[in-house]
């Protein structure tokens, strides 16, 4: 029985050796990108809100005037735009009565939004414009977006990798150690594409101008790299 145990014991030993082992020298290090991209994609919401003294009237109304707003856009849309239905809610409108201490209904409004997407980021101004003239009064936007954001964020991960190899290699050339392989690699968290816009009022006021900023796209690694040769002697 003591020879079964001396023996389990030694091939235990054996087995942990390789993991006891001295791991090979390596170097950790982050690499970060961010790509400015020209937006493909450009994002208005417009919508109709009404009031009337019945909640039936003031659907009808609203119908009415959100139908001219649709026409209007509808006439602007370019090859591969969309219209869609971004929101719809019908209430109630009421007012404090001091006299009998309650909410009373004074009468009901009904709201429609509608989400306008183009396929040409600069002709968001005129589309907001046919909107308003047909009678919308909410705008929400403009958001600027990618065709393909998934495509975007796997050329940032490229990007970042790049750059931590750069700074894996600075750092292996001032240790004076060659650089290896890499080991490992950890993407980080993805940031959705960040719009930046700009909107003012042309001269004439006539017309809104919404100009298109950059999409910026940005994505974060860490690596781990191999060390090869040996490090430098002390005093040598």
């Amino acid at each position: 029985m003591r020879r079964v145990i001396s023996l389990s014991l030694i091939c235990l030993l054996c087995l942990a050796a390789p993991a006891l082992a001295k791991a090979p020298p390596s170097i950790t290090v982050q690499g970060r990108a961010t790509l400015e991209l020209a937006p493909e994609i450009g994002r208005i919401t417009v919508g109709v809100q009404t009031r009337a003294n019945t909640a039936a009237q003031a659907a009808q109304a609203n119908a009415k005037d959100m139908a001219k707003v649709r026409a209007a856009l509808k006439a602007k849309l370019g090859p591969g735009d969309s219209l869609e239905s971004a929101g719809y809610w019908l209430r109630r409108v009421t007012r404090w009565n001091k006299e009998q201490k309650k909410n009373e209904i004074i009468g009901y409004e009904a709201s429609h939004r509608l989400e306008v997407s183009s396929r040409d980021p600069k002709a968001l101004g005129a589309l907001l414009d046919a909107a308003v003239g047909a009678g919308a009064n909410s705008v929400d936007g403009p958001r600027w977006d990618l065709a393909d954001p998934a495509a975007a964020q796997r050329k940032a991960l490229a990007a970042a990798f790049v750059d931590a190899k750069a700074r894996a290699q600075a750092l292996a050339q001032a240790a004076g150690r060659p650089l290896g392989p890499v080991l490992k690699i950890k993407a980080g968290p993805s940031d959705r594409p960040a719009p930046l816009a700009a909107m003012r009022m042309a001269k004439n006021e006539a017309a809104s101008e919404l100009t298109p900023g950059l999409v910026q796209v940005s994505a974060e690694v860490t690596c781990v790299f191999a060390l090869g040769g040996q490090a430098p002697q002390q005093g040598k």
